[in-house]
C-alpha cells in the first residue's frame, strides 16, 4: 500500500470518526423517544463502529509495512543493477559474461519495477507506461556499449555520466516511497563543522554531496 493510499484510508476513518460523533451528538440532543431507545442503541453499537475502523486501520499499516519489505526489497536491486552498471562502463575490454551478467541484473531490475509498480495509465486494454523509464534506457546505453572487440570505448566516460545522471534523477523519485526520517545522530561536516576535524588530522580531502 502505498503513502499516497494509506493517507487517503487513514483520513477517511477520521472523517467517519467526526461524523460518528456529530451523530451522536444529534440524537442526544433531539432523542425524544421513551428510555432514549434510539441514543442507548447508537451507544452500544458505537464500540462494534469503532472496532470495525481498527481492524481496518490495522489491517492498512500491515498491508504499508508489507509494501515497504517490498520496496526495500526492489531497491536492493536496483541499486546492485545501477552500480554493475556504472562499473562496467569504466571497463577498458569488458567479456562477454560482464556484458551478459550487467544486462540480466538490468533486466531483473526492470521487471522487479513491474512487480511492484503498475505502469502508468495502464487498463485491460492498454499496456501503459513504464513508471520510471531511466531503468531502461540504462539497459539502451549498456547495450550500445557492446563487448571485447566491438567495446566502445570511446563512449564508456560518456555512457558513465549519462547513466549516473538518470540514476541520480530517478533514484528521487523512487525514495519519495518510502518512509524515510532524518538520523537522530548523523555524521555530517557539512551541518556540523565539529565533525569534520578528523579529516584536518589525517589530512583527509572533503568531496561535496
Amino acid at each position: 500500500m502505498t503513502k499516497k493510499t494509506i493517507r487517503k484510508w487513514f483520513i477517511g476513518a477520521i472523517i467517519a470518526f467526526v461524523v460518528l460523533l456529530i451523530v451522536g451528538i444529534l440524537i442526544s440532543i433531539f432523542d425524544c423517544s421513551r428510555d432514549r431507545i434510539v441514543f442507548s442503541t447508537f451507544k452500544d453499537l458505537l464500540p462494534l463502529f469503532l472496532g470495525i475502523a481498527a481492524v481496518w486501520l490495522g489491517y492498512c499499516v500491515q498491508r504499508r509495512n508489507a509494501y515497504q519489505q517490498q520496496l526495500r526489497s526492489l531497491w536492493s536491486k536496483l541499486v546492485e543493477a545501477v552500480h554493475y552498471a556504472i562499473q562496467y562502463s569504466c571497463l577498458d575490454s569488458p567479456t562477454q559474461e560482464q556484458y551478459r551478467n550487467v544486462l540480466t541484473k538490468l533486466s531483473v531490475a526492470i521487471d522487479e519495477v513491474r512487480g511492484v509498480f503498475c505502469n502508468l495509465r495502464e487498463t485491460d486494454s492498454n499496456i501503459g507506461l513504464y513508471p520510471f523509464e531511466p531503468i531502461k534506457d540504462m539497459y539502451g546505453l549498456i547495450e550500445n556499449l557492446d563487448f571485447g572487440a566491438s567495446y566502445k570505448s570511446c563512449e564508456s566516460k560518456k555512457c558513465h555520466d549519462q547513466i549516473f545522471a538518470l540514476w541520480k534523477d530517478v533514484r528521487k523519485e523512487i525514495l519519495k516511497e518510502f518512509d524515510r526520517e532524518v538520523p537522530t545522530f548523523s555524521h555530517s561536516h557539512w551541518e556540523d563543522l565539529s565533525k569534520g576535524r578528523v579529516y584536518g588530522q589525517h589530512q583527509i580531502p572533503k568531496k561535496s554531496t
